[in-house]
């Protein structure tokens, strides 16, 4: 497979921008990148996303490690791992236009969640049960459309912002090494998936280095809102293409 088209280009691109928003703000590289992935290069979804989505991962703990908040960690991977496992078997019995129509309806779920959770003003504080249930739906949504973070980001919107970036990207290194786990045993992760999320790591790293100085800078509430905007547009998108 050519890997300097004109779609590689852009797939580079876009996964630059959604790796310097997830460095920014906690969230957003699944949520931007997977469904736009989907449209221009589904060979990409799910296992080379996830892949990509690890690397961030460990990008945001390796740089804000000491707020992390384990014990509220430990809770969220419980419930990711059963989720998991189902969503991997449900994989390999959808057909592709059914499971990409299921994928962006999840990811518009998820975004109304958030919106519905943000104009309420309602103050969400992070317990066993909430996170343990926030798991159960990361691992079913992170496994199918390789997108797991809206969920944990619900529970912890109202927490530090160093604390939300730095356990959501531990989740997603643990949760993550879950799904592809599901995957590989399914038969649906391997070495071309390997391959494929390598030859976009470089444009990742770079997205995920210029949030660096961005992430004291830019205002939090204005980053979610634009991320949510930049996901139910990309969702849309592809919900449209799959139903016309």
């Amino acid at each position: 497979m050519p890997f300097f088209t004109q779609d590689w280009l852009i797939a580079g691109a876009v996964i630059a921008v959604a790796a310097c928003l997830q460095g920014t703000g906690g969230i957003g590289f699944g949520m931007i990148a997977a469904p736009v992935m989907a449209i221009l290069m589904p060979e990409l979804l799910p296992g080379p996303m996830l892949l990509l989505g690890l690397l961030v991962a460990v990008l945001a703990v390796r740089r804000e490690r000491a707020a992390l908040d384990p014990k509220g960690l430990g809770f969220a991977l419980a419930g990711r791992l059963p989720t998991s496992i189902a969503a991997a078997t449900l994989i390999g019995i959808l057909p592709v236009r059914e499971l990409s129509i299921v994928f962006a309806l999840v990811i518009l779920g998820g975004v109304a969640i958030s919106v519905a959770v943000s104009l309420r003003g309602r103050q969400i504080v992070p317990s066993p049960a909430k996170l343990f249930a926030a798991g159960l739906v990361s691992g079913f949504m992170g496994t199918i459309t390789s997108v797991g973070t809206p969920p944990i980001a619900l529970v912890y919107q109202n927490a530090d912002a160093a604390a939300l970036r730095a356990t959501i990207g531990a989740y997603l290194v643990a949760g993550t090494l879950i799904s592809i786990g599901a995957l590989a045993a399914v038969g649906r992760f391997g070495l071309h998936d390997l391959a494929l999320g390598a030859w976009l790591a470089l444009p990742l790293a770079v997205g995920f280095w210029i949030s660096g100085p961005l992430s004291a800078r830019l205002p939090r509430d204005a980053m979610r809102w634009l991320v949510l905007a930049l996901s139910a547009a990309a969702a849309g998108l592809l919900l449209v293409k799959q139903v016309i």
